[in-house]
């Protein structure tokens, strides 16, 4: 499907997402509205951050008395000309046409970020949706710090790298003599500089977004988990099953064991078998297995769930803690390398080394 901005006679603008512009001229004409320019609109898809400050603005604006969709309206109604009033005008076009919020703001995200679109009880009382939001922001402010601290962790090496790269560049350069071609015998240097800073640059704009979390879902088995319970703290929160959640859950996730994993402990629960026999084994470790164990029979599967998270967070906190130390100190060494070669360089002709 397709979005579309709407301008009407009255220079009212709505954004609407349909399968095509005939279908969507004959749906307006068939509620009375008659436009007087269609063009298709690409959206600033929402990612983790983005996703986050939309939340808190509906969120100060429930705490206000509106409901949900006047919190919206209200937004989309602002005098700002940011990508977020955009969204908020495509929202509420497709909330007065009858559709599902949650549906609708995942189509509006980035596949990273869409699962926590669908954690939100839009369909609840104010305080229900307000709840589920705080639960939301929380989760989503918990995974934007761990990217907050890896940037903050290699920006100070980075800078390192940058500086010992230009003395290389600035040492090759003066050591030229007027035989030798600039371009063809600094080309390698320069293109070692170029494809260090793009790389650089990349690793920083993906953690400031929290697009580096999926790279670390990819990788890390423990960030998985982490970020499995949390979804599942989260939807129990807003009132959804257990097996409801795990129906979706594989929506969330890029790694395939994972999302195998997810759908065999689901089809286990649905065909009746014991909490213990359902889950692998690995989800619940130590503590949590004895509290998934009594959960067969006190029904407290909140408690296990929550053991079973706190611990997985602890590990992934000691993994962030190791990598804070490592991979500065892998940068340093790569910036290391770059001056030690800079200063073999230029001291080698007085050393009268080859």
């Amino acid at each position: 499907m397709t979005w579309f901005k709407v301008i009407f006679y009255d220079k009212r603008e709505e954004i609407h997402q349909d399968n095509s512009e005939t279908e969507l001229v004959l749906a307006l004409m068939a509620q009375g509205k008659w436009p007087l320019s269609i063009k298709e609109w690409q959206p600033t898809y929402l990612n983790y951050v983005s996703l986050l400050t939309f939340y808190k603005e509906i969120d100060s604006a429930l705490q206000s008395g509106l409901q949900l969709t006047e919190a919206i309206e209200h937004l989309a109604l602002a005098s700002r000309t940011d990508s977020l009033t955009e969204i908020n005008k495509a929202l509420l076009s497709e909330l007065n046409n009858g559709k599902n919020f949650n549906l609708s703001l995942s189509r509006l995200c980035l596949n990273i970020a869409s699962p926590y679109c669908r954690l939100i009880n839009a369909k609840g009382s104010r305080e229900d949706c307000q709840q589920s939001l705080t639960t939301s922001i929380l989760q989503l402010t918990s995974l934007l710090d761990w990217s907050t601290r890896i940037f903050k962790a290699i920006l100070y090496p980075f800078c390192i790298i940058q500086i010992a790269l230009i003395i290389s560049l600035a040492n090759q350069f003066w050591q030229l003599t007027s035989d030798q071609n600039p371009v063809i015998e600094m080309l390698p240097m320069v293109s070692v500089y170029a494809l260090t800073s793009f790389v650089q640059l990349y690793a920083l704009l993906s953690l400031h977004n929290g697009k580096a979390c999926s790279w670390l879902e990819k990788v890390s088995i423990t960030f998985r988990l982490t970020k499995i319970f949390s979804l599942l703290s989260t939807a129990r929160h807003t009132g959804t099953t257990l097996q409801q959640t795990l129906q979706q859950m594989h929506l969330y996730l890029n790694h395939s064991a994972t999302i195998d994993e997810i759908l065999c402990a689901y089809y286990q629960l649905k065909l009746g078998r014991n909490y213990t026999n359902s889950f692998p084994s690995h989800w619940f470790p130590d503590e949590a297995a004895i509290a998934l164990y009594s959960a067969e029979q006190d029904g407290d599967l909140d408690r296990a769930l929550f053991i079973a998270a706190k611990k997985h967070e602890q590990n992934w906190q000691k993994k962030i803690d190791l990598l804070e130390k490592l991979i500065p100190a892998l940068c340093l060494l790569m910036a290391g390398s770059f001056v030690a070669s800079a200063l073999v360089s230029i001291y080698a002709p007085l050393l009268n080394l080859p």
